[in-house]
């Protein structure tokens, strides 16, 4: 499906999760946009400086090295790239004051779905390409006390090939995760934990896995607090509902 806004839209996706890129740069195909797509705030300021062919930037915040907010400091202070709108990816919800006030455009949370992305890109290339497009509908509240939002899943994919991989893909780079945050939580190295538990976030935000989300946040609050002991119950219980995450999805996919 071609996008009603423009064609020969370019995006930069600035995302440093494998299965983020792969998902959103799936989403933003249905459009017709190219993607280009950086994995550090370093990598995406070094395109630029080569080429500032974009109509949108889409920014992760939680990037390793220089993150979300410092890159798009550095693109608004830059005459060749100060004009391109840069979007906020957030796994938290937010304002639009808090985004406006750190010098993006505007921000999309990561929650798989498309017409909410779609809706956050074509209002600001609408003010750049003078278009008229068709209204998007706002997103429904996702519900939040299931394993997994199946319905959404299938409504996006619309297959079950193409969701079966978009699970092997979740779980590749999940249990990967929990795997280094295990051992940043036998050294304590509060840094990495909680780098950790940003990745797990966003990629259970777009896999719709609301009970991981949730579990994942009650472990950065319990570390916060720096109660060993609510942090291991916290840990155990991140464990517990990945695996009934697993369980859940094998019963409905075959992986």
């Amino acid at each position: 499906m071609g996008s009603p806004v423009a064609d020969d839209i370019r995006i930069m996706l600035v995302e440093d999760v494998d299965f983020n890129l792969d998902i959103l740069t799936s989403i933003l195909a249905e459009r017709g946009w190219q993607t280009i797509t950086a994995t550090s705030g370093e990598a995406a300021l070094d395109i630029l400086a080569h080429d500032a062919e974009f109509q949108i930037i889409l920014m992760d915040i939680g990037l390793p090295g220089i993150d979300g907010l410092e890159a798009t400091r550095r693109i608004k202070q830059n005459p060749a790239t100060h004009a391109i709108p840069v979007i906020a990816l957030t796994a938290e919800p937010a304002s639009d004051r808090d985004f406006l006030a750190a010098g993006f455009n505007g921000y999309a949370e990561k929650n798989f779905d498309p017409a909410q992305l779609f809706a956050a890109i074509e209002k600001h290339l609408l003010r750049g390409c003078c278009s008229r497009h068709k209204s998007i509908p706002s997103p429904t509240e996702p519900p939040h006390h299931t394993d997994l939002d199946f319905e959404t899943l299938y409504a996006t994919y619309q297959n079950e090939e193409a969701l079966c991989r978009i699970a092997r893909a979740f779980f590749a780079d999940s249990d990967k995760e929990l795997a280094l945050l295990a051992t940043a939580m036998t050294k304590d190295d509060q840094d990495i934990i909680l780098s950790c538990c940003h990745n797990i976030k966003g990629t259970s935000a777009i896999f719709t896995a609301h009970k991981l989300i949730a579990a994942v946040k009650n472990l950065e609050f319990c570390v916060r607090e720096k109660n060993k002991t609510k942090v291991e119950s916290a840990w155990q219980n991140l464990l517990a509902t990945h695996e009934s995450l697993r369980i859940t999805v094998s019963e409905r996919l075959t992986l």
